[in-house]
């Protein structure tokens, strides 16, 4: 690491693992009296080996384009990584599409043993495996034991649709996992569901978007998929709680143990949300609050997002952070492509815009802020460019130029734009 570390880890109830680690960050903050403390937090599918070679990758970006950034040189950075207990999550590049029966069996099993958590649980799921495809009570039961992981509730902008996941019939919702290419008419009747937060990423590929033979026609894959959903909401309450419950107390200790230091929040994926749930709560100043491709609604920080006066989870944000919010999006983010069938027939919300800006139900880190008193829109720039940022705004980033995909965020035109909103924090 080319900046000062220490790391911290939660649980998954923010409770803090290692008290020894909160010294150590005293210690840090004590022997180099920085003037800025750079708070990195990691998405899902991330070890902590992997969290912190994610957290060097990007540090290193930010270390390379610091002489190009105004005053970078006159400041003293240290660096604290945020551990927590995420959960392995659909790759970048999955697809399901064209593979045999045992394939996608054995690829089912897989991401059970990988993302359900209970062994109980775990184990009578993959009993259920070979049977999926013929017996209906099958079915019920591994979508009954699916929703026993889930929370008891779901607060924010999908609460309509989590209440229809948990309590529709289970051929409803699996026709809704498995079908592609419907239309508006042919949606599943899901007693008005309003709506599903598919994890703040993009639309799924042309082949399953635009209605051919695709991933969900199978109920194996479509077993997959629902997999995948209850894993969503598994990480979105628990990013809440670790942002809320061990994060934030983390900043309000910083604060008090350098109070002169100015405070930067930095999250990619659902560590966005842990991060802007942690801003929410803190009680000590926030400088600036990156979130890098992070992984909650668009409509997070908006305010009448519905037109019926609803606000988002995150609303009173912005207003709390005394620098710039900047927010990275594009349509490259694929991580978790295979949430957004479910999440519009959950939602009968079903056409050729699936996750856009003109979907209700899209993401943050595809389409940026929106509805968001404030926000800007411009495009990531290269190294050198000028932002123009200024304090409480929140800019929205396009990153279809630079950014390939959902952890593609270590690049250096990402390192630039965070040290830029670094930097114009005042």
């Amino acid at each position: 690491m080319k900046l000062p570390y220490a790391d911290v880890e939660f649980d998954k109830k923010g409770a803090t693992v290692d008290p020894a680690q909160v010294e150590a960050v005293d210690d840090l903050l004590t022997q180099k009296h920085p003037t800025d403390v750079l708070v990195v937090t990691h998405g899902w599918n991330n070890t902590e080996g992997q969290a912190r070679a994610l957290y060097e990758r990007l540090v290193d970006s930010i270390v390379a384009v610091r002489p190009r950034v105004s005053g970078a040189s006159k400041r003293t950075f240290v660096v604290v990584g945020v551990l927590w207990p995420s959960i392995q999550w659909a790759p970048d590049e999955e697809s399901g599409a064209g593979a045999g029966l045992g394939d996608e069996r054995a690829a089912l099993e897989a991401d059970i043993a990988e993302r359900i958590e209970n062994p109980t649980t775990r184990k009578k799921l993959l009993a259920l495996v070979p049977r999926l495809e013929t017996s209906s009570e099958a079915q019920e039961e591994f979508l009954a034991l699916l929703r026993k992981t889930l929370p008891r509730s779901s607060k924010g902008e999908d609460d309509a649709a989590f209440t229809a996941l948990k309590k529709a019939s289970a051929q409803e919702v699996l026709d809704a996992a498995r079908t592609s290419g419907q239309t508006d008419d042919a949606a599943p009747a899901l007693g008005g569901a309003a709506g599903i937060d598919p994890a703040g990423l993009p639309p799924l590929a042309d082949d399953i978007e635009g209605g051919g033979a695709g991933f969900f026609d199978s109920i194996v894959d479509a077993a997959r998929n629902l997999v995948n959903v209850t894993t969503y909401y598994t990480m979105k309450e628990r990013a809440g709680v670790v942002g809320k419950k061990g994060i934030a107390p983390l900043l309000d200790h910083i604060h008090t143990s350098a109070p002169a230091a100015r405070v930067h929040l930095i999250g990619h994926s659902f560590g966005g949300r842990a991060v802007t749930a942690a801003a929410l709560a803190a009680k000590a100043p926030i400088s600036s609050l990156s979130l890098l491709q992070a992984a909650y609604s668009h409509f997070g920080l908006a305010e009448d997002w519905d037109g019926a006066g609803r606000n988002g989870l995150f609303t009173k944000v912005p207003a709390k952070v005394d620098g710039p919010i900047i927010v990275t999006f594009t349509r490259n983010d694929k991580a978790v492509g295979l949430a957004y069938p479910i999440a519009s027939r959950l939602a009968q919300q079903i056409g050729v815009s699936l996750g856009d800006e003109n979907d209700p139900y899209g993401g943050i880190g595809r389409n940026g802020a929106l509805k968001t008193p404030g926000a800007v829109g411009a495009k990531l720039l290269d190294v050198g460019g000028t932002y123009s940022f200024t304090g409480h705004e929140v800019w929205s980033l396009n990153g279809d130029a630079f950014i390939t995909g959902h952890s593609d965020i270590t690049g250096r035109q990402v390192g630039y734009a965070v040290l830029s909103a670094v930097l114009a924090a005042q």
